[in-house]
Parts: C-alpha cells; sequence; structure tokens
C-alpha cells in the first residue's frame, strides 16, 4: 500500500473520531463514567434549545408538566417551558473515549511487527478503532427531538418523580472538582 494512502486513512479516522469529540454538552470533567452513573445523586447534563431564547445547559433537574428544570453553572434554577423546546441533547455519562483513541493508535502502531500483513491490518485498527471510538463517544447521549419523549428521559433528571414543592431557585451547583470518579 502506498504511503499517501495511509495518510488517508490516518486522516478518515482522525476526523470520525474528532466528529464524536464535538457533540458532548457536558463541560470536561462534570460526568462520571458509566460504572458510577446509578449511584450518582445528581442529574445528567441537559442543553435545551428553544424558540425564541438562548440555548440553555446545566443539570437536568426535573420535568413538570409544562416546562422542564435546569441548574444552571451559576446556581440559578431555569424553568423552560416544554411548548417552547425546539431540542435538547442530554449526556448521563463520561463516555472516556479517548482510552479507546489510545488503543486504537497503539494497536495500529503495532502493526510495523506484522511485516507485509502490515497493509492489511494497519487499515483494520484505524477504521476500526475509530468508529468504534466515535461510537462510544455518541453512547452517552440522549437527542430529544420532538416534546413527547421528554417523559421517556426523565430518569435522567435529579428529581425524576418531578419538581419537589420546595425546590428554590437558587441551589450551589455541582463543580467537576468535587465530583469524585
Amino acid at each position: 500500500m502506498h504511503t499517501s494512502c495511509y495518510w488517508k486513512i490516518v486522516c478518515f479516522a482522525l476526523a470520525l473520531a474528532s466528529y464524536g469529540c464535538a457533540t458532548n454538552p457536558a463541560p470536561r470533567g462534570w460526568l462520571g463514567p458509566a460504572q458510577s452513573t446509578q449511584a450518582d445523586p445528581y442529574g445528567a447534563w441537559i442543553l435545551v434549545s428553544s424558540a425564541g431564547e438562548h440555548d440553555v445547559s446545566g443539570e437536568f433537574l426535573a420535568v413538570d408538566e409544562d416546562s422542564i428544570f435546569v441548574l444552571q453553572m451559576d446556581g440559578a434554577v431555569r424553568g423552560i417551558r416544554i411548548a417552547n423546546i425546539r431540542k435538547a441533547t442530554i449526556a448521563f455519562y463520561d463516555a472516556q473515549w479517548g482510552v479507546m483513541l489510545v488503543w486504537t493508535a497503539l494497536g495500529s502502531m503495532s502493526t510495523i511487527s506484522h511485516g507485509f500483513g502490515l497493509i492489511f491490518t494497519f487499515p483494520v485498527w484505524v477504521i476500526g478503532g475509530s468508529l468504534a471510538t466515535a461510537s462510544e463517544h455518541q453512547a452517552p447521549l440522549i437527542r430529544v427531538k420532538q416534546k413527547e419523549q421528554l417523559n421517556a428521559v426523565r430518569m435522567y433528571a435529579r428529581f425524576p418523580g418531578g419538581v419537589p414543592a420546595d425546590l428554590p431557585r437558587t441551589l450551589p451547583p455541582r463543580l467537576p472538582a468535587t465530583h469524585a470518579h
């Protein structure tokens, strides 16, 4: 296989892997790994796009009859009318896709020891590893495009049963540095 073909494969794989990198709305370090999600008392991270307003992001607190509630990073609790929501993206754990990317790189480099077989095994490692990395990065994301889907995702809220009657309008936000991995 010609050297320029290898570079094309590597560029394609990097583009594919970077596609997965650009879509998780949660701040780095805010979400824990998949193993910790069931023991985590906080809600998932949500990014809400609504008609006529700026995007709102933060901890997904609750879904009510006509609104969803988001705890923003400044500690303010924001209610967004469901009727105004265009779409929402929910991230409920950190996919830790960087680990898969490292294994893909190491596996690709290990094909040097395959001699002539490298022309077959190198592209398999690069393409297969990149596809797996991009897929894993998308795994913890749910995209809500229809308002009817909001009831189905309430399990990812801090208060899946609905808004507590005494929910204050400001709460201390969860900070990435206080999250135990």
